[in-house]
Order: C-alpha cells, then structure tokens, then sequence
C-alpha cells in the first residue's frame, strides 16, 4: 500500500501533473504588460510627447494607441526661465490625473496656482478625454486636489518626508511641488559671504547634505506609495571661460542628478509655419527613465498654452531642424569682430558715472526670477569646507503648522 492510498493527495509533496504551481511569464511579455497599462501612466496631453516618453514598448506599428505620459514611481524635474510654461504644464497634469479619478497633491512655495484656470483645463480634458471619469463633475473632481502652502523648506520637508495619512491619502497618483528652487535657494542662498565655521560643515556642505536627504526621501516617497512627483524648478546661469553662459537647472548637485528619473526642458522660441514666424513653446527630454540623453537633450515637440490647456503644434517638415547642440562656439579674434576699442581714456562712448547709480539693484533670489550666477557646481563647493567629507548627513526636524485646502472652481 502507498502513501497516496493512505493519507490522500499531498499538494505538498508537489504531486502534481504539472511541473509548474503557478503560471510563468517571460520578462518581455511582463514589460509588455505593464507599458500597456494606462493606469501606469500620466498623460501630458501632448500625444507624441506621451509616445515618447513610454520607452517599455518598443516602437512599433503595432502600437500605434499604446498608453503614454509621466511614469509612476518616478520622480521627474521639469525646469526652464521663467514664462516658460511650467506651471502650466504642472496643471495639465493634474487635470489629466484628476479626470482619470486620481487624488493629486500640489504643494505650492511662493507662487499660488490659479484656481480658476485649473476648473478650464478640466473641464476641456473631460470633454476630450476617453479616459476622463465622465460620471463625477468638475467641482467633484477638484475635490480630490489637496492644496498646501510650503512658505520655506522646513515645511516642505516636515509635510513630505514625514507625511501623515491625511497629507498624502489613499489612491493618490500625482504630487506636484512648485517652485522648490525657490524654497531652496531661500534657505541655502548662494551669495552668502565665503567663511570657514570653525564648528561643523559650511553652508554649501550643509545645502548639499539637504539636498541629498530630500531627494532620497522623494524617490522612497514615489517608490512606496506609487506616486509620480513632478519638481517644477527654475533654471541658473553659469558662466564658463570657454562656453560663455549657459542655462543649467537651479538645483545641479551630482546626488540630485542621480534621484531624478525624467527630467524635461521648456522654453519659447520662434517656429516657422506656413513661410510665417510664430511664438511657440518647446519642451525637450534630457533624460528618460534614467537614461541620460548624450547630446544634452533628445527630441523637442513644440506646443501652445491655451486656456484649455496645452495644444500640440505640429513642425514644419519643410524647415531645418532645431539647432540644439551643447558644443560651444568658437570665440573669435577682435580684428574679426569688428568692434572699436577706446584708445584713451576720454572715449567713454556716452557712459557716464551717474548711470552706474542709476542701475536698479537686483531683486532678492526667491522673489520671482532665479537666473542666477553659478561659478561652480554644488559638489565642487561642498568641498572647499573643511570638515564637511567626515559630517554624516543630517536634518533637524522642524515642526510646522501646514494649511491645506481644497482647490474648487
């Protein structure tokens, strides 16, 4: 007598017909999957931007109506001047994410989000949007954005890296934080007089070790809760011996650059359409899914800011390509210039010395524009302290009192 004839099927013994208890599924065909869900997504509603940005399918003809957008669980910087349209891109995504039936997060520093303007874009992308939550209205909709107020850094920090259940609740895809080079660049600024504390790290080692915690803290924040957090960050200018000036992200450090997943460019230029100049606004990917572009940035789609929201603009085939090269120019020789040099020290060429008094000072870094000077980049500057490669990073909670609204129609 055998020991199924006693004591039955044992499903422990793995006695089974099949040499597999549950199902396999090649990676490809898991890749496949989960490149063609939508809910993994969040569109820009720039349809060939989204195409774009889905780099899990391959490019093929048969998808053609793959899903596309901001991945989930990333975190992507999207950066440019000022008027660039970054706020209005942050709003085209909480409009897509909140008509999809999604709780989206916006965490404003110095410049509040139009209300009003989001209640447009909404209502625009529920008309047009298959994928648009159709049995719930506009005002039930914006029901489902949390608004909070950051005024500094430390507040920031105390809503999202120690977040409570009712900062971030459940079925929460998208968090938006605005103007975060700001908050930063208020804390940390970076004209303060160069001086060795005798007593722990300098200021640029203590503005790096921040850096580094909370962009830590972010990619374990959209890691765990499955969120897409999009940094809408002001942009620096460098100044270089041999390129001249160039326009970087405000928050460049080495750590930050590793964090980020995706990050975008916008900016305005001229296009040429029907043999006719126009004003348009581009956006470029200078990393995907983290990857970085060689060339500095890859494809650029140029779209409008209309008060539905964003429209596409199609290029004309017939115009050249948009130059977009990092290689800098080569200088050229004065003779080759043509510019007149003052040979003597009465030809002032109409400046007087009351112009100079005259000048309006520069306006305070978190009040607006952050096109700023850079000599060198965060890490560089993080070692001219001393004593600030054996400091551990660390963050002194701060407490704070956060307001926090609902942002209705």
């Amino acid at each position: 007598m055998d020991s199924p004839s006693i004591h039955g099927h044992d499903i422990a013994s793995f006695d089974l017909t099949s040499t597999h208890r549950l199902p396999t599924v090649s990676a490809a065909q898991a890749l496949e999957d989960l490149g063609a869900d939508p809910r993994r997504f969040i569109p820009t509603s720039l349809e060939v931007l989204d195409q774009v940005l889905n780099d899990v399918i391959g490019d093929s003809s048969d998808n053609l109506s793959r899903p596309g957008g901001l991945q989930k669980g990333q975190v992507v910087e999207i950066w440019g001047p000022p008027g660039s349209g970054k706020t209005a891109f942050g709003i085209q995504l909480a409009a897509n994410a909140l008509c999809q039936g999604d709780k989206v997060i916006w965490v404003e520093g110095f410049h509040p989000v139009s209300p009003h303007r989001l209640h447009d874009v909404i209502t625009s992308v529920q008309e047009s949007s298959p994928l648009s939550d159709a049995t719930h209205s506009v005002a039930d909709l914006t029901e489902n954005l949390l608004h909070f107020q950051a005024p500094t850094l430390s507040h920031l920090i105390g809503l999202l890296c120690k977040p409570t259940t009712n900062a971030i609740p459940v079925n929460t895809s998208l968090v938006v934080i605005d103007t975060l080079s700001s908050l930063v660049n208020h804390a940390f600024p970076r004209n303060f007089e160069a001086r060795r504390s005798p007593k722990g790290p300098g200021p640029s080692a203590r503005r790096l070790q921040v850096i580094q915690f909370l962009i830590s803290t972010l990619q374990k924040l959209a890691a765990t809760r499955d969120l897409c957090i999009v940094i809408l960050s002001q942009c620096a200018t460098r100044m270089q011996s041999e390129h001249g000036a160039t326009l970087i992200p405000s928050i460049n450090a080495g750590t930050w650059e590793q964090g980020i997943a995706t990050r975008l460019v916008l900016f305005r230029d001229w296009m040429l359409r029907s043999n006719t100049l126009h004003d348009a606004y581009f956006v470029g990917i200078q990393k995907l899914n983290g990857k970085i572009v060689p060339s500095g940035i890859n494809q650029v789609f140029a779209f409008n800011i209309h008060r539905e929201g964003l429209v596409s603009v199609g290029l004309d085939g017939n115009q050249a390509s948009l130059s977009l090269s990092p290689s800098p120019h080569l200088k050229r020789k004065l003779s080759q210039t043509g510019f007149e040099v003052a040979d003597s020290e009465g030809e002032d060429y109409g400046w007087e010395d009351e112009d100079e008094l005259e000048m309006p000072n520069m306006p305070p870094q978190w009040q607006g524009s952050e096109d700023i000077f850079l000599g060198q980049t965060e890490d560089d500057e993080a070692l001219t302290d001393e004593g600030s490669d054996n400091q551990s990073p660390h963050h002194e909670e701060t407490t704070a009192n956060l307001s926090s609204e609902s942002c209705r129609g």
